[in-house]
């Protein structure tokens, strides 16, 4: 019996915004991706012209995406790297399977019968979909077509202890449920053909992996482009997987990594910089890490390198971890944006979630970096609807915005996501509220 053909697929996220349908939507993707495209070549007037109707499609993100969710029109840019598609896929490859990667996100398809008939006509024997609490619906829909011609695998952080018995018994046409990390469990599986669930076996030295696969279409699309005047095409990539910290709303580190760090070492991190720079010509690079700046000494030996390599770069960190003169260091050494996770400037509701930043330092690290360093980027992420959190809390934490020059829309140096909270199932979360 020969090797199974497995492809891991990221597949299209479209639906209607103030419906929520999905179904039956590929004509009207085919026609805004059209005027999309004739609105860039030839302009707004030509563009409405053209195609007067406006669908309200919104696009959304999954794999390789923390908060999975719908966020924009269609031309929207974002597309997160699919990292444990991409991790599974080298390392299935490097055991000898047929393995690849399809990334509609990245790749901008968006219609949903394409991509099960682009499947089919590939001929995978088994097909992985990571799937998430925003698209599960989406995903069944997806599998019961597939499952027509393939096996299917359900993966990621939505299959967890506290979902997979209900996804096993709601899904009967679904053969294989790989729950959170799931880059060794698909070389199980691979391995097994054993029918049912996979517990999540994390891969805990990250250098003792293959690099993730980039030569798949739409690799080099992957995009977060909150980093302003920013050249194309984005190396994303993981310097260390998980976080130590225990902020309870956080989905990744409790039932992706199970509270488990891998802290790659530095050369080798530059090694893979160093190999995808040079085969596939990427301009920046986007540390889109959990938490980046874990373990001063190690993060100040790779700013060495980076600087030497001379590449711009930025990071998702946590402003707490490092001491001022180690964010200047990395700002020295060709780090053009930061981005920080706040959730609430409030030390009492951070307390409800297990953030333990202290106010005095957040505030004082924060107004010290934007105000000596007017154009270097920097983006906070906070949350609305925290336990806790009234709206007088609420209004203070916009007040601190303004004070430290983010509200300030006209400077594309200072931005600020504000989201809603959402308890996913497996998170601690989830259990307190009960839901």
């Amino acid at each position: 019996m020969s090797a199974p053909h497995i492809i891991l697929t990221n597949p299209p996220y479209v639906l209607q915004r103030e419906t929520g349908i999905f179904k039956f939507i590929d004509g009207m993707s085919e026609y805004m991706v059209r005027k999309d495209r004739t609105y860039k070549s030839s302009g707004s007037g030509m563009a409405q012209k053209l195609y007067p109707y406006d669908f309200g499609l919104g696009r959304g993100v999954r794999a390789g995406s923390r908060w999975p969710h719908i966020f924009g029109p269609i031309h929207s840019r974002y597309a997160p790297f699919p990292f444990l598609p991409a991790y599974a896929s080298s390392l299935l490859q490097q055991h000898g399977f047929r393995a690849e990667v399809m990334d509609c996100v990245s790749g901008r398809q968006f219609g949903y019968g394409r991509f099960v008939s682009d499947l089919e006509e590939k001929n995978p024997d088994i097909v992985v979909i990571e799937t998430s609490e925003a698209t599960e619906c989406i995903d069944i829909w997806l599998s019961r077509k597939i499952a027509k011609f393939a096996r299917v695998a359900l993966a990621g952080p939505h299959v967890s202890d506290a979902t997979v018995d209900r996804l096993q018994g709601d899904n009967p046409h679904v053969t294989f449920f790989l729950k959170g990390e799931y880059i060794l469990s698909a070389l199980e599986m691979a391995r097994t053909l054993r029918p049912g669930a996979y517990e999540s076996t994390v891969v805990k030295d990250l250098d003792a992996i293959p690099f993730p696969d980039r030569s798949f279409p739409g690799a080099l699309d992957a995009v977060d482009g909150w980093i302003p005047f920013v050249e194309n095409p984005q190396l994303q990539i993981w310097g260390s997987k998980g976080c130590p910290f225990k902020c309870t709303f956080c989905l990744w580190p409790q039932t992706v990594y199970k509270n488990t760090v891998s802290l790659r070492k530095p050369v080798k991190i530059m090694e893979e910089i160093r190999e995808a720079v040079e085969r596939y010509g990427f301009k920046h690079i986007y540390f889109d890490d959990d938490t980046f700046n874990l373990g001063n000494e190690r993060i100040s030996e790779l700013c060495g390198y980076l600087k030497a390599f001379g590449l711009p770069w930025g990071i998702m960190a946590r402003i707490d971890a490092s001491p001022l003169e180690l964010f200047e260091k990395m700002i020295a050494c060709g780090c053009t944006g930061m981005k920080f996770g706040v959730e609430s400037f409030d030390a009492g509701v951070r307390a409800t979630i297990c953030k333990s930043l202290e106010h005095d330092v957040l505030y004082h690290n924060l107004a010290h970096l934007t105000r000596k360093y007017p154009n270097v980027r920097f983006h906070l992420t906070m949350m609305r609807g925290l336990p806790g959190q009234s709206e007088a809390v609420h209004k203070k934490d916009m007040q601190i915005l303004e004070e430290l020059g983010f509200m300030n829309k006209a400077n594309p140096y200072r931005s600020y996501q504000l989201s809603a909270c959402r308890a996913f199932p497996g998170t601690s979360l989830h259990r307190e509220l009960g839901q």
